[in-house]
């Protein structure tokens, strides 16, 4: 997990994780991809436990390398599933919320596979739940698009984006 979260004149980012065990498949990070610009990732394995880490140990190492030339959350998180598919433990798998946000406009684009529907608290007191449009990543094929990952794009607008995994809604 980052040492570090990234900060701004007009945004504030805030993160916590708590495993169950001594070690565990949750995961954040984020990465500075282009000026003006912070990549956003959440993500939780299936299972508990050393598999689980050691799948998002390398689900990890992939969002840091292949995130630095692909900037585009669905083809990001496509690729990622690609080799997940190739080389995941049988029956194992990630679901995975992954967003650019522009810092100089508010602007955030957002895809999800699978993972916990991420809350959109806006300036006005409602909530928008963004729900996953594809399965999660490591079961199969998934192509960009109207079968495969689409992304959500909004404009925070003085709202604040919830990211969580299932710790949150199973958690006491």
């Amino acid at each position: 997990l980052p040492k570090t979260l990234p900060h701004g004149d007009d945004f504030e980012f805030a993160a916590y994780s708590q495993p169950s065990r001594f070690v565990g498949g949750d995961f954040y990070d984020f990465l500075d991809t282009r000026r003006d610009t912070t990549g956003i990732v959440v993500a939780d394995v299936s299972g508990k436990g050393m598999d689980a880490a050691l799948l998002m140990s390398k689900t990890a190492s992939l969002f840091r390398c292949v995130g630095k030339t692909l900037h585009e959350p669905g083809t990001l998180m496509e690729t990622i599933n690609r080799e997940l598919c190739e080389t995941a433990i049988h029956g194992m798998f990630v679901t995975m919320v992954c967003g650019i946000l522009d810092t100089s406009t508010g602007s955030v684009r957002l895809a999800n596979a699978g993972h916990e529907p991420p809350l959109l608290h806006r300036a006005d007191g409602s909530y928008i739940q963004l729900p996953a449009s594809a399965p999660p990543l490591g079961i199969m094929p998934l192509d960009i698009g109207q079968d495969g990952i689409r992304e959500e794009q909004f404009t925070l607008d003085g709202g604040t984006l919830y990211i969580f995994t299932d710790g949150v809604t199973e958690g006491r």
